[in-house]
């Protein structure tokens, strides 16, 4: 399809945007699961504030999520068109496109029926976190593995 020179620099530059998107991305998720979450539990008192400040930030990560991923998703198809690794572009789309699917069960479904519970020391309250908690982790271990394969693929 495509001559081999130029799909082999077009294979690069697709790479620096792909791996970059997920890495950021990755990076989103890691910083509010370990940095940003747990300081606003000990420093915000307010109940409502803080469930407004996490259901705010959970968007946005949602939002960075939708952005990043879906770049890389367009990306790593576009990489699979002239491939010799083409099942591994195929198979990191769909692991980017399983993760998003998750950040939206979790932003549209579970973040606004936390958001509503005025107790976050109820076991309602615990059981939501648990649950968001987990997809927030299983999005982690997708999008980890989607950044693995862009980083080791192999030249077209």
């Amino acid at each position: 399809m495509f001559r081999r020179a130029y799909r082999t620099r077009l294979d690069r530059i697709l790479a620096a945007v792909e791996i970059p998107a997920i890495g950021l991305w990755l990076g989103a998720l890691c910083g509010f699961a370990f940095i940003f979450a747990p300081a606003a539990f000990r420093l915000v008192p307010d109940v409502t504030q803080f469930a407004s400040l996490i259901a705010t930030n959970l968007r946005v990560l949602g939002d960075v999520g939708a952005i990043c991923g879906g770049l890389a998703i367009v990306v790593a198809l576009a990489r699979s068109f002239d491939a010799a690794d083409r099942t591994s572009d195929i198979v990191r789309a769909g692991l980017i496109l399983i993760a998003l699917l998750l950040v939206g069960y979790d932003t549209f479904a579970i973040v606004p029926a936390m958001a509503a519970i005025t107790d976050v020391h109820s076991p309602d309250f615990a059981e939501l976190h648990q649950h968001s908690t987990q997809i927030y982790g299983g999005v982690v271990v997708l999008v980890l593995a989607a950044l693995v394969m862009a980083a080791v693929r192999g030249d077209a």
